[in-house]
This record gives structure tokens, sequence and C-alpha cells, in this order.
């Protein structure tokens, strides 16, 4: 401290010096010409009197007072302008630092999030969502790695959006680990690496994104906490964006792999999001139902511990065609379980298969706490019905393709190879924009009788492509039913999906920031999304009334619920003529579809 304070008398080490040593040396200097003065002046009172406030030089008596008096009296008022000076210019650093984000944060319990793009107001609006249905202001950092993304983040923030989020901006080198003390990483609940917006491309934001991740993983700290977390089954939450480059997501993969599983869950367009976007041009309702089950809002997945159900009565041991019609508030979808080794493992549409003893629960439901055990009937399943044809997982549809702004991803997993052929044929690409916006073109779509009509454009001409065709068939309702617009921008998304002009639309970001949202809560999730999105496993099937299953079946849902699942299927809900989703729907009559989920080849 004292080596300090004598660095700190010269004026350009004073300048530089922190606030508290800068306001300690001149109280020290204060002190020392108090007592030097003082036999001066008659005693030690008088001298500080004299010191700290010049009304006393009044009282001075003879020359000795009144001459080192007023050498005092000029000292004081110096050092009592340096400590307003020191103090001025520290609250104005502090709100400097306020504004560039630059203070620490000393809280636990938050997620952090590090660098920007457009997907992150929409999970911030999913977090809100969440903590307003908890009844709670949750902590939420944003780390930016540029003074400039942080003024304009701050720009465009809003409370009223996000009213239970606590959130604060903060700015750093984000390739240093020390920023991440500073922001309390050992005390996150959650860190999710967004794809940053700032990089010029795909590569070198891959590139940005591994070199933090290899900031936080060189730390041996930071990374036997993320094990130990992991091998205590209570794993911090971690996820990592990338782009659909397979290099980058292996090299991550390696990165964070563990003997319990990998400690970050890597994130790609073309893993879960990519599946579920080429299903969606399938069919749109895919990705419906996967829009609604990654709201925090809506009919989500949650992991229940049985013994939390039922208290009295054990659970253990059960068959899972009798669980399934024991409980009332959500839908039984399967087991989840963590091996000896911390490996987290899971089984969905278990027919035939018994709970055991370490097992939980996943459900689908709109509420958590609204699910209640009540013993169901023994043997509750009925006879299969021989009228209930359960459809191939290979679709069979006339589909028609729009540009090729997106690619088409694994379409080929969900369709039949007649269908692929003819959607070849269908796959409409012209040299000029104009050519999409021509009456006669509109009119052969029109008269061609396609099941889907995929606008797969760039926003702005398949913004215009799709008001056309819906302005010039307002009444023609299935038509309508049949487009379905593929964008990226927020606000295009929004004004399409009004009900005014009752357009399918597909976006991208926004299913993806759910996504990321439900993996920042949810680690496990990423094994059971990936399950449903793709064509082995355990997925969501339709069943097309009066094909697949007869009209004059649907009366009782519970009926309903014990035929389906008489051929191992689980009722999930129904699909109206506007191809609107209704989970765990018991009125049919609009029904065209219904949503079931079934394990493996149907």
């Amino acid at each position: 401290m004292w080596r300090k304070l004598r660095r700190s008398f010269t004026a350009e080490r004073f300048a530089l010096s922190p606030v508290w040593v800068q306001l300690l040396t001149i109280f020290v200097v204060s002190g020392c010409l108090i007592f030097l003065f003082s036999p001066l002046l008659g005693d030690l009172a008088t001298s500080y009197r004299i010191f700290a406030d010049p009304a006393n030089y009044a009282l001075a008596e003879g020359p000795m007072q009144l001459g080192f008096g007023l050498v005092l009296v000029l000292l004081g008022l110096v050092l009592f302008s340096f400590i307003i000076s020191v103090l001025s210019a520290a609250l104005v650093e502090l709100i400097a630092n306020i504004r560039r984000g630059s203070l620490p944060f000393r809280r636990s319990g938050h997620i952090l999030f590090i660098n920007y793009n457009i997907k992150l107001p929409l999970i911030l609006d999913q977090f809100n969502l969440r903590a307003k249905e908890k009844g709670m202001v949750e902590p939420v950092v944003l780390l930016f790695s540029k003074a400039s993304i942080v003024s304009g983040f701050r720009a465009q923030f809003s409370k009223d959006r996000w009213p239970f989020l606590d959130i604060y901006l903060r700015q750093g080198d984000v390739m240093a680990f020390s920023t991440y003390e500073r922001l309390s990483i050992f005390k996150a609940l959650g860190l999710v690496l967004l794809l940053p917006d700032h990089e010029e491309d795909k590569f070198s934001a891959d590139n940005y994104n591994l070199k933090i991740l290899t900031s936080l993983t060189n730390d041996q700290a930071f990374f036997k906490h993320l094990s130990d977390r992991q091998l205590s089954r209570r794993p911090m939450k971690c996820a990592i964006e990338l782009s659909n480059q397979p290099d980058s997501r292996n090299i991550a993969m390696a990165m964070t792999a563990h003997d319990s599983g990998s400690l970050f869950s890597v994130i790609t367009p073309g893993d879960v999001i990519g599946s579920i976007l080429s299903r969606a041009k399938v069919d749109v309702v895919y990705y419906k139902v996967f829009f609604e089950i990654l709201s925090m809002d809506g009919n989500t997945i949650q992991f229940i511990d049985p013994k939390r159900l039922s208290k009295r009565e054990s659970l253990t041991g059960q068959p899972f065609e009798d669980l399934m019609f024991c409980f009332k508030g959500g839908t039984l979808l399967g087991y989840s379980r963590v091996n000896e080794a911390g490996r987290f493992e899971m089984n969905l549409c278990p027919f035939g298969e018994k709970l055991g003893a370490s097992d939980w629960l996943i459900f689908m439901t709109e509420n958590v706490n609204g699910i209640k055990y009540a013993s169901g009937p023994p043997n509750a399943l009925s006879l299969k019905h021989e009228e209930i044809f359960p459809p191939n997982e290979f679709a069979s549809k006339r589909i028609c393709v729009i540009g090729d702004t997106w690619p088409l991803g694994n379409m080929a997993d969900f369709m039949d190879l007649t269908s692929l052929e003819a959607m070849q044929e269908a796959h409409f690409v012209f040299a000029e924009p104009n050519e999409y916006l021509k009456s006669d073109f509109h009119k052969k779509l029109q008269e061609a009788d396609y099941d889907n009509l995929i606008i797969n454009l760039d926003d702005e001409l398949g913004f215009r492509l799709t008001m056309l065709l819906v302005s010039a068939n307002r009444k023609n309702s299935s038509f309508l039913s049949k487009i379905v617009t593929i964008l990226s921008d927020p606000v295009t998304e929004q004004l399409l999906s009004k009900n005014l002009l009752k357009s399918n639309t597909i976006l991208s970001h926004k299913l993806s920031a759910r996504y990321i949202a439900q993996l920042s809560f949810q680690k496990n999730l990423d094994r059971l999304f990936k399950e449903l999105a793709y064509p082995e496993g355990a997925e969501f099937n339709l069943l097309e009334v009066g094909k697949h299953i007869p009209r004059d079946l649907l009366k009782n849902s519970q009926e309903v619920k014990q035929m389906l699942a008489a051929h191992q299927l689980i009722y999930l809900g129904t699909v109206d003529r506007d191809k609107n989703i209704h989970l765990g729907a018991s009125d049919f009559d609009d029904t065209q579809q219904i949503l079931v989920l079934s394990q493996g080849e149907v």
C-alpha cells in the first residue's frame, strides 16, 4: 500500500491510479499539512478548523496565525477541490462504464449470452414468457465484443417487451477468460454462444465462435466445473451455435467431449432445425407442431419424477400402456433416465416396457403443475381396429417449389421416390425475378392442383408473390392452405401470418430461437428433439381422416386414444382444414388429420 502511495505522488501516477488511492493520497497529505501547521497556529484543533473551514480564518490573531493560516486556507481549498474533481471524474467514468457495459456482474443464477444475432430478441421473448409463468424476474447477461453493438442493442431495448427479465448489457474481450470471470461464469445457470452477425461470412463466424469456445475450455478450472456439474446430474446448460459446416460441428463436439456426454449442445441449421424445415415443406403442420412445443407458453416437453405425481403409490413396474391412461393434464410420451456413467437415455413410445425404479416420465403438457395422477383401469388398450391404417413415414404428395433461395435439405427422408421425381419437375427457378410475378405463371400454379406450394424465394420477392397469390384467391381457402412461404425476417413473417391473409409461413430464425431457448433450460431436450426431427426412432405422424382412420370413429377422445394406442400410436391432437393444430383436442367436428407419435416405421 505504501509503495502505491509513494508512486502516486507523481502527477502521472496520481492521474492513472485508482480512485481509492487518489482519495487516500489526498487525505494523507491533508493530515500531514494539518499536523505540520499545528505548532505554527497554536494547536492541532485550530489548525484543523482553519484547514477544513476557511471561515475560521476570521478568528486568527497575530502575524503567525494570519500568515500561516492564509497558506493553510489556500492549501485546504486546493485539496478539497481535488476531492471534488476525483469524485466527479469517478462518477463520470462510472456512467461511461455503465453505458459501455464495462462493469462486472456479481450475482448468480443468470444465463450468459455471448454475441448478437437476429435471433437474440426472439430468444429473450421466450425467456420472458418462462419467467412470467414462474412469476419472477430472472437475470440475463448479454456480452458483446464491441461497444457499438452494446449501443445498438440499447437503442432497441424495451423494458415493456421483456418486463420479467433483468437484462444486463456488458462489453469486453470475448477471447479472454478474465472477461467471463468478471461476469461470474462459475455461478451462471447456463451459457449460450450465438453465431455473430458482425463477421463477414459463415466460415469466419464459425472460427470466431470456436476461438471463444477454446478460451472457455482451455481454462482447467471452468472445464472441471462443467464436468463436476455434469457428473452431479445438475449440468450447466451450455450451447454453441455454428453454421452448417460439418467440420465446425466436429471440432466443437471434440472440444467439449466428456465421459458423461458432451458438455456443450452444438446447434447447427443442418441439424434439428434443418430437418424440421425439410419436413415442414412436405406438410406445414410439422412446422406448426414443433413451433408450439418449442414455445415457452404453449404445450412443452417436460421431464417429471414419478414420485412427485404419485407419492402414496409406486409406479415402478407398471407398463407404459397402462400408465399413459393414468394421468390428466398432459400426454405421456415415454421414459428417461441417467445411466451409471451419467449419460442421459430416453425411450419414446415404449409400448410393452415397464417403468424402471430410476426412470422419469416424459410429458407433453400446457401446464406442468396441472398434471395429476389417478389410477386408470388395467389393460385399458382396446383391440386393434381393422379400419385404422397407420400412415407410411414416406409421404406421397405433389409438391411445387418456387425458387432456390433456401436449401431443400433432407426432404428425401420424408417423401417417396415418385413424389421426389414429381417435385423435381415442379421446381421453378427463373433467371429474372419478374417471371415469378406474371399472371400466366400464377394461373399455371392454380390449375396444377398441387398438394403444397412452397415459396422458396428471398424475403422481398417471396412477400410480393405471396401477396399476389393470396389477394387473387381470397375466397379459395383450399388453395390458400397450400401456400407455404419460407422467410427469415420476423417482421415480414408477422405481416403474412395475420388472419387477413391466412398464409402459412415458415420462419427459420424464430424456430431456431425457440429451440435455443429450450436448450438453455433443459439440455436433455437436445436428444429428444433430434429423435423427433429425424425419420429414425420416434417421430410425429399424421393420420388422414377418411383414409387412415374413419370419421365415424372420432366421437370420444378417450376412445380414440385407446384405439390408437392399440396400434402403438400416441394421440397428440387434431389438425383442421386450415392446417391449424389443436394439441389435446377432444372436438373432432372440423378434423382433417390426427397427429400422433409413433416409434419407428409405421
